[in-house]
């Protein structure tokens, strides 16, 4: 195996806007490229989830494919936005952030 998928999900309205989805999210790319050591992540959202698309861009992730129609959801069709981000672009993103190896993935950005 050399990916993973990306995704989170707050369920409960309450827990929104108070960076827990950063912090998760820091977490599990931290578990993927430090300890399972693969290439690459992606992330699947729906294009009018616009709070998850920026996430994943704020975490590094660039957009490589928008997927039109692609499910069809609550009566309707929806675009899916696929990101991806790469074990070096990852790594780049803790060295400029100044997060040694030993330090924990949750500080290597900044919360909102």
């Amino acid at each position: 195996m050399t990916g993973a998928d990306v995704g989170l999900a707050l369920g409960e309205k309450t827990a929104w806007n108070k960076g827990y989805g950063t912090e998760t999210a820091k977490l599990l790319l931290d578990e993927v490229f430090r300890q399972l050591n693969l290439h690459r992540a992606e992330w699947w959202t729906y294009a009018e989830n616009n709070v998850s698309v920026q996430l994943a861009k704020k975490l590094g992730f660039k957009e490589e494919a928008r997927l039109r129609d692609a499910v069809f959801f609550d009566n309707r069709y929806h675009d899916l936005v696929v990101l991806g981000l790469l074990k070096q672009e990852f790594e780049s993103i803790r060295a400029a952030a100044g997060t040694s190896n030993s330090e924990t993935t949750v500080s290597y950005l900044q919360s909102p």
